[in-house]
């Protein structure tokens, strides 16, 4: 069973729910406070909007109002506000920080009994980030803050527990659930009701309990018939769809799903529909959009928190900024003082100048130095994240999925789909294990300055060797191999180390070559004659201006859509410089890409 997960829209869909329509919780302030409730209908208004500037001036006039009122829950509320529309917006860092601007806000006014807002606003957060333990953490912690006379905020909690067991822990996320909608019958919250039967079909959707997936829909409908408007449509397609499937009605429960305005449970419905109506094609090829969409969402998120942490940095740089501008006026005022109270220590004041100077500018510098490599360091950390993001998690979703797939003893294959599923998992297990070489042998040979060079190599048997590796198999392209060397000619290095980096280089040429030429190459160097020279030429896209000494940088790929993770040219020149050699772009060349591996004789 390719397993769904519905946690992000569920979330967002339940939290609007709370926000847009509690009419049944706020009843008794409604008919209290006119101007409270005119503030709140005008933040739910532009809570659906996409004019971001209008919906926080609504909550800023909500929270003031409360504020000067006194009343710190409503005021509190107005900050879930803008923290729910943040991460309904997948502004993830933008949302965090603002928990922590609450937080400190109810420790300086001593909200205790509000506390539970700011922990069950970063459960709901990480939940949608996709860190279930850490959500897991902050809900239960959430239940234990919170105000158990209070049935509406218990209530909400259980459901966002049950939202994130629901597709690893089915069971327990009905357990959940069965103590929200008890909470709810208590308080006879009919509106609330509903959607928690309507989240129990889907509940039961994700356990295949058919039977209380008929259960739960009967009673959904009725409540549809008897509640009118304190009726629920927030879960109304799903409970349609997951009917439908429950009744085998497969094509109508496809259709269905074509309906619903979000693309991830669109597709991930469709994969899970295909996968029950025994169609391995369509639900791996629904699998493969799902994660195109959500791989572009995790993208768009990912932006969001670059740009939050360039903005921290930005705001950290100018009070280091500030930092020194006080500096230097410390030290004019110093030296405008000292000459005029007394000109005997003139001198000594001149070398306390200039040593506090060449101490500041010192320490200006080691703080340029500081930033640079934070800098450094937080693109190599994106880009890492980003690459490996998508180069592990995509074949680690396809062998879970066929895993699953060939596993489930309902599930009728061929023999040709079994071998093609095998070959699929075979072939990502296979990518992966590459992944992490490369990484184990970045961080080996980082670690180290030189490489032994004991072997004896001849030049021609070692690139032939290369060469025929890559023969084999289905190869597009004419491989060519050229020397003018004899078979004779040797060198000391080692072989090994060699040969990956040739193989790395003819990897490289293979891949960002459809159809053409690519020649590996032997030769003397024309500049130094205790050099010789292996290189790598294609005919394929070539290397862009301006990129000749970025493809050797950690994690930089000239195409992204290509595997791999970036570390491939890198590795190859650390390796060679540790060897007393290099590996370069011959930039004179313009058909293709030319790497040239140049290594001492001995």
């Amino acid at each position: 069973m390719i397993t769904a997960n519905y946690c992000r829209h569920f979330t967002v869909a339940f939290l609007l729910a709370l926000v847009c329509v509690p009419q049944s919780l706020c009843a008794q302030t409604i008919e209290q406070d006119t101007l409270g409730t005119q503030l709140l209908n005008e933040v739910r208004k532009c809570f659906n909007d996409n004019d971001e500037g209008a919906f926080y001036i609504a909550a800023e006039k909500y929270r003031d109002y409360h504020l000067k009122e006194n009343k710190l829950p409503e005021y509190y509320s107005g900050w879930t506000f803008e923290v729910l529309y943040d991460v309904n917006h997948n502004h993830f860092y933008r949302a965090l920080r603002k928990t922590t601007l609450m937080q400190n806000d109810m420790r300086k006014r001593k909200a205790e009994d509000e506390y539970y807002q700011v922990t069950h606003l970063r459960g709901i957060i990480y939940s949608l980030r996709g860190n279930m333990e850490l959500a897991h953490q902050y809900f239960e912690r959430a239940l234990e803050e919170v105000d158990h006379s209070q049935p509406a905020k218990l209530s909400s909690i259980y459901m966002d527990l049950a939202n994130i067991d629901m597709d690893t822990k089915p069971a327990d996320a009905m357990k959940h659930l069965e103590c929200a909608i008890s909470i709810i019958k208590a308080k006879s919250g009919t509106y609330e009701y509903s959607d928690a039967i309507g989240f129990k079909t889907i509940v039961a959707f994700a356990m295949r309990d058919w039977k209380t997936v008929n259960q739960a829909y009967q009673e959904y409908m009725k409540l549809k018939e008897t509640l009118g408007n304190n009726f629920s449509t927030t879960y109304y397609q799903y409970v349609m769809i997951c009917k439908k499937t429950a009744d085998r009605q497969y094509e109508e429960a496809i259709q269905l799903t074509n309906l619903l305005t979000n693309s991830t449970d669109q597709y991930k419905f469709q994969t899970e529909i295909y996968e029950l109506a025994g169609d391995v094609h369509k639900a791996f090829e629904a699998q493969k959009r799902y994660m195109a969409v959500k791989d572009s969402v995790d993208n768009v998120i990912m932006s969001e928190e670059l740009i939050g942490s360039a903005n921290d940095l930005a705001q950290m740089e100018s009070e280091q900024n500030a930092c020194e501008e006080r500096n230097q006026r410390t030290m004019w005022t110093m030296l405008a003082i000292f000459p005029v109270a007394c000109l005997v220590p003139f001198a000594m004041c001149q070398y306390n100048k200039r040593k506090f100077t060449k101490k500041l500018q010192q320490q200006n510098q080691e703080l340029k130095i500081a930033r640079d490599k934070a800098k450094e360091s937080e693109r190599m950390k994106i880009n890492f994240i980003k690459n490996m993001s998508h180069e592990i998690r995509t074949p680690l979703n396809i062998i879970s999925g066929f895993a699953q797939v060939i596993s489930d003893p309902d599930t009728e294959l061929g023999q040709e789909e079994r071998t093609e599923i095998a070959s699929r998992i075979t072939n990502s297990a296979q990518s992966i294990v590459n992944i992490i070489n490369e990484i184990l042998d970045i961080s080996g040979k980082e670690s180290i300055h030189y490489i032994d060079k004991n072997d004896t190599i001849s030049c021609n048997d070692l690139a032939k060797q290369v060469l025929k590796n890559f023969q084999v198999g289905e190869q597009e392209n004419d491989l060519h191999f050229v020397s003018s060397l004899k078979d004779s000619f040797k060198i000391k290095t080692n072989a090994q180390e060699t040969e990956k980096i040739l193989h790395h280089l003819m990897h490289n040429a293979c891949k960002f070559t459809s159809h053409g030429d690519i020649t590996l190459s032997c030769s003397l160097d024309d500049m130094e004659e205790n050099m010789v020279c292996f290189s790598v030429t294609d005919t394929g896209k070539g290397i862009k201006d301006g990129e000749e000494e970025k493809i050797f940088e950690h994690f930089y790929k000239v195409d992204a859509y290509k595997e791999g993770v970036g570390l491939g040219l890198p590795l190859a020149r650390r390796i060679a410089r540790q060897m007393g050699g290099d590996v370069i772009l011959d930039t004179t060349y313009q058909e293709g890409s030319r790497f040239i591996l140049r290594l001492p004789k001995a």
